[in-house]
């Protein structure tokens, strides 16, 4: 066995263990005194908290932050990397499906006995808050690559009701309540938008196109609605909108408890209109009131538009 795989190996053996002493890893592994005292002395080199008493085949103790696994974890470090693993289970799409199923079939088989049984109880009584969408956004661990290869993409997603074919850069992947959102650089408009992952339904790279920097995208991020004309809004609510406000807000909003109520501020420029609208009117009548007034017309306006659909079914 190689000096690599056996000391691999000891990791693993040690794992379940407090202690232990020079004469087990010699018979263990066939291996003389002299190379057994330098595989500890690599154990130490690496990470693995390790203190010695005197004698012959002396025994050597194990901190309680001893390593778990094969990549040198502590024990608290496991748990908070199952915890994550675990949120990524209430989001229908991630970037990293496949890998995050591996890496749960690799916890069950290379932890202590002691440690699985453990990970499984939490999964048992921790209960997490699933917000996921029914929409499937396939193109995550593409635009992730994409993202940090600074790739150009030709993009066709759905907007209202068709299919627009556009060149893009893709500079952001966020989540907001497990839906997906990416923000891009459409090449031909040189414009900031965010469209939703799950309207995607083509990316192909374009190798023809040649692309940013990813440094000089996210400095275009920072500063392009800057120079854009922001429109501001501010809607005030009762008790109950302002708990529909804590299940969901987005960055450009804030809240703030106001005389008879809360006061939610925010802005959005003109391209933004239809979703923000949309995202008001689910206060309903939780709304005491409104301002400016077109932005109010532009809420009766789609109000009224939702009427007379619902009208003619």
């Amino acid at each position: 066995m190689k000096k690599a795989e056996r000391i691999n190996d000891m990791i693993l053996f040690l794992a379940d263990r407090n202690s232990f002493n020079l004469k087990e890893l010699i018979e263990r592994y066939q291996i003389s005194k002299s190379t057994a005292l330098r595989d500890i002395q690599s154990l130490e080199e690496i990470g693995l908290p390790i203190y010695s008493e005197l004698g012959r085949y002396g025994k050597y103790q194990l901190l309680d932050t001893r390593i778990v696994a094969p990549g040198l974890f502590t024990e608290g470090e496991i748990y908070a990397l199952y915890f994550a693993l675990l949120t990524l289970k209430g989001y229908r799409s991630t970037p990293f499906t496949i890998e995050s199923s591996t890496l749960e079939l690799k916890y069950s088989q290379v932890l202590p006995e002691k440690l699985r049984q453990e990970l499984q109880l939490m999964r048992e009584i921790v209960s997490l808050e699933q917000v996921n969408h029914s929409n499937t956004s396939q193109y995550l661990k593409e635009i992730v690559q994409g993202i940090l290869h600074e790739k150009v993409f030709n993009v066709r997603y759905d907007k209202k009701q068709e299919s627009v074919m556009i060149k893009a850069q893709f500079v952001k992947l966020s989540s907001k309540l497990g839906q997906w959102y990416a923000r891009i650089w459409n090449v031909e408009t040189q414009q900031i938008r965010v469209i939703r992952c799950d309207k995607i339904t083509l990316l192909e790279e374009e190798e023809s196109q040649v692309s940013l920097s990813l440094e000089d995208l996210l400095e275009k991020d920072e500063t392009f609605y800057q120079n854009e004309q922001l429109i501001p809004f501010s809607i005030k609510v009762d008790e109950k909108g302002k708990d529909i406000f804590s299940k969901e807000n987005y960055p450009s909003m804030s809240i703030q408890v106001t005389e008879g109520g809360y006061l939610i501020s925010g802005s959005y420029h003109a391209a933004e209109e239809e979703f923000i609208t949309s995202f008001i009117l689910r206060f309903g009548k939780s709304i005491l009131q409104i301002e400016p007034d077109h932005f109010k017309d532009s809420l009766v306006k789609k109000a009224s538009s939702l009427v007379q659909y619902l009208n003619h079914l």
